[in-house]
């Protein structure tokens, strides 16, 4: 792991930490590596979902969040583990914005979850559910669904560094190691987060979302060189020619033995061993599933399981209205790829 990805993965984790502890309603649940690159997050805000025909409300929410191997340069991940009504949520994403940079906080991102979740910020015009989109645009005069401010300002915090140090720390993993280089647009790096070019050794700064050098990106490639044919040498042995006593290839004997047939009285297979009356039986596959496979939660009385075989609770089980058969949020096929209009 190289030294950008592991000090700001260990940043992200202090922030998240930190948000957790200050956020009355948010919780880290779980965690994935040393140092993390996976969160599980609860999220407690009123927000919608679909139940049948009906669209209800729903407090509790599960939020992934993935670091990719190319992160920070790479924004990271969103996924709802639980089922929302939303236009900007998908069972496989959750739709922030489109544009990234490496200096923006993950703890930032995941309230603007939040805010997604309450209805407090949604975009109509490129939706990921078209259906919840339309729902949004008839019911305007109800919106946002949970009315209370979701955002915290961390800096307005006692635990909050003061502004002189924040200042003079990297704006990419927050550390205060010197000597520190400024970029052209005066984002502070320190010596960890200094990536040089390795062909003209400008530097390259995450925080203004660069991945490479953009002057190098820029310049045409210089063209092929053409291919030097080499004469051979006038000094080296000649190749030896094929010896004319080399003695000929022994030809097969004519009196080999016969392979020997098997035997015609051989006495017959002894039949396999019967199985034990005593042997315990074999576990079935559903009966260690004790926990949803969507969003880890221990399986209750309402559990449902879909043509895959994956086992759902009762929150994450969706049943299509048109044809009944159980949508799967691990197999991705929520929304029903059959009666959805197209």
């Amino acid at each position: 792991m190289d030294n950008v990805r592991l000090r700001r993965l260990k940043a992200d984790y202090e922030a998240l930490r930190r948000l957790a502890r200050l956020h009355p309603r948010i919780d880290i649940e779980g965690v994935v590596g040393n140092p993390p690159e996976r969160y599980r997050i609860r999220l407690t805000v009123k927000s919608l979902r679909e139940k049948g025909d009906a669209i209800e409300t729903a407090t509790d929410h599960w939020l992934e969040v993935s670091m990719p191997r190319g992160y920070p340069r790479d924004a990271p991940l969103f996924r709802m583990l639980t089922p929302v009504f939303h236009p900007n949520i998908a069972p496989h994403a959750v739709c922030i914005g489109d544009d990234w940079t490496a200096g923006e906080p993950i703890e930032h991102l995941i309230q603007r979850v939040g805010e997604i979740l309450a209805f407090q910020s949604y975009n109509t015009k490129s939706p990921l559910n078209g259906r919840a989109a339309q729902w949004v645009d008839e019911h305007r005069d109800q919106l946002p669904i949970d009315r209370e401010e979701f955002f915290l300002d961390l800096s307005a915090e006692p635990a909050a560094p003061p502004a002189v140090a924040a200042a003079q720390a990297c704006s990419n993993c927050g550390s205060q190691a010197q000597p520190m280089v400024t970029c052209g647009k005066q984002h502070r790096m320190c010596p960890d987060c200094t990536i040089p070019c390795k062909t003209c050794g400008a530097l390259i700064c995450l925080s203004c979302g660069m991945r490479a050098c953009a002057a190098c990106a820029a310049a045409p490639s210089p063209p092929a060189a053409a291919p030097v044919a080499v004469a051979p040498s006038p000094f080296a042995p000649p190749v030896a020619a094929p010896s004319p006593f080399a003695a000929p290839m022994a030809a097969p004997a004519p009196f080999a033995p016969p392979v020997a047939a098997p035997a015609p009285f051989a006495g017959p297979r002894a039949p396999a061993a019967a199985p034990s009356p005593f042997a315990p039986p074999a576990a079935s596959p559903e009966a260690v599933v004790t926990r949803c496979q969507n969003c880890h939660i221990l399986l209750g009385a309402r559990t449902a399981t879909c043509p895959a075989g994956h086992r759902l609770c009762g929150d994450c089980s969706v049943v299509c209205r048109g044809c009944s058969q159980v949508l799967c949020l691990v197999c991705n096929t929520y929304p029903c790829k059959t009666c959805a209009p197209t």
